[in-house]
């Protein structure tokens, strides 16, 4: 369990050389895109608020299960090709016919680098409040769940400030209340100024 995150960690720390031009998961040049309003002044001049990107997903489904929620993320651009940033998470879950109702919150702390175009290396740390009961349980009530996710995506920029991806991730930790799958697959939508 230590050499995966010791080899992620590595890789998240030292510099990979690419040969991409302008951000980290766009590239306009190879896609024969309009570039004219692109904003192609390096992270060096850039302000802080030019340096924040916002997103997240969300879940929505109505009926016997009801789920509804999501994880908005703040994220900063360290370098051109590392990023760091916070999240938040709240699901509401409620099952109908067995009377159930759930409510999970926390928080996460992340970092991403860009291995190569739009593909990128993930560590995650994030904690989870949930309703946990069970048999092997001494006592049933909220506990804080914990799980440190590793993975990579695929992330596609639509312009130079909005894009789309997608991350599979596995929690290292394997906690076994852990309430997502593991691995687990998470796609988003984010924005940056």
């Amino acid at each position: 369990m230590v050499r995966p995150i010791l080899l992620l960690m590595i890789l998240l720390a030292i510099g990979l050389t690419t040969s991409a031009q302008g951000d980290w998961w766009y590239e306009p040049d190879a896609e024969g895109l309009n570039t004219a309003a692109e904003d192609r002044r390096p992270l060096s001049e850039r302000s802080f608020r030019e340096r924040l990107t916002f997103g997240g997903n969300g879940a929505f489904q109505l009926g016997t299960i009801t789920l509804i929620g999501g994880t908005p993320q703040v994220g900063y651009r360290v370098t051109d090709n590392m990023m760091v940033g916070l999240g938040g998470t709240y699901y509401y879950n409620r099952w109908k016919d067995i009377g159930y109702t759930e409510h999970l919150y926390g928080g996460s702390l992340w970092a991403r680098r860009k291995l190569f175009a739009r593909v990128f290396a993930h560590i995650e740390s994030e904690h989870i409040n949930i309703e946990a009961f069970g048999p092997l349980l001494p006592e049933a009530g909220r506990r804080w769940v914990d799980m440190l996710w590793v993975g990579g995506g695929y992330y596609q920029g639509v312009t130079d400030r909005l894009g789309a991806g997608i991350t599979i991730l596995y929690d290292i930790n394997e906690n076994s209340l852990n309430p997502f799958d593991n691995p687990t697959i998470r796609g988003g939508v984010s924005y940056g100024f």
